[in-house]
């Protein structure tokens, strides 16, 4: 809808002005002007401010100004002429003779000196101070412990008798279907064991106990080895873990 003139009833043209909003603009109204009769309306509001009389406020400022100039210069004649008056009332100070601090330095001095001879030989007279001896402490005897020596005992060992080689010997086969033939035997200090491979392939000896290092036996071939000590030894066959065997070496 168009605005009309108030006036005369023309069709109003409108003034605007392009703001950016962000990445676009908007046309925003400041002003209608009839082109007729050039009757204007501000749109901004900014004619709506009343203006404050500025030049009646600046001369009743300098008025008050120039009262306190006057006034301040009278007052601080004022003070000027009540200093003057009383500089000239005020008596002189008297001026002490130049010989007064001479005169009582002397008689200061000497009362100091009967007075430091007064309190040495009246007042407070020197005291001797008495020095306690410190007692000495008599050394009290220290008593030696006696040391008991306790016999030591000595007991005589028993050698142990030496294990010879008996000469028995007890043979075992092995073979890998059948194991240890027999699978345990039972001997005396000093008798030997003999083992002979009895099959067709090649077995390894192994002492559980670590007797002697593993032992390879080809086929027909044999082994000895002489027990000098009591126990109970196992023996296995190395790729045949669960074929084993037993020697009782009994007291």
């Amino acid at each position: 809808m168009e605005d009309k003139c108030p006036k005369c009833g023309e069709t109003l043209l409108t003034k605007t002005i392009q703001k950016k909003i962000g990445s676009g603009s908007i046309d925003y109204p400041i002003a209608q002007t009839c082109p007729k009769c050039k009757w204007s309306k501000d749109l901004t509001g900014a004619g709506d401010i009343a203006a404050k009389p500025v030049m009646a406020d600046a001369g009743t400022a300098r008025k008050e100004e120039a009262k306190k100039e006057i006034k301040t210069e009278n007052t601080t004649d004022n003070k000027t002429d009540l200093k003057t008056k009383v500089q000239t009332v005020a008596p002189a100070k008297p001026v002490p003779p130049s010989g007064g601090i001479n005169t009582l330095i002397p008689i200061v001095l000497a009362i100091l000196v009967l007075g430091a001879i007064a309190w040495v030989f009246f007042i407070n007279p020197a005291q001797k101070e008495q020095v306690v001896p410190t007692p000495t402490p008599t050394p009290r005897p220290v008593s030696t412990p006696v040391v008991t020596q306790t016999p030591v005992r000595t007991i005589a060992s028993t050698p142990a008798p030496v294990v010879t080689a008996s000469g028995n010997h007890s043979s075992v086969k092995l073979d890998t279907q059948r194991g240890f033939t027999p699978k345990t035997v039972t001997i005396k200090p000093g008798d030997s064991i003999v083992w002979t491979n009895e099959g067709t392939y090649t077995v390894t000896l192994v002492s559980s106990e670590g007797l002697f290092e593993d032992k390879l036996l080809n086929n027909a071939k044999r082994m000895d080895y002489t027990f000098l000590k009591t126990g109970t030894f196992n023996f296995y066959l190395k790729d045949e873990k669960s074929l084993t065997g037993t020697i009782v070496v009994e007291p």
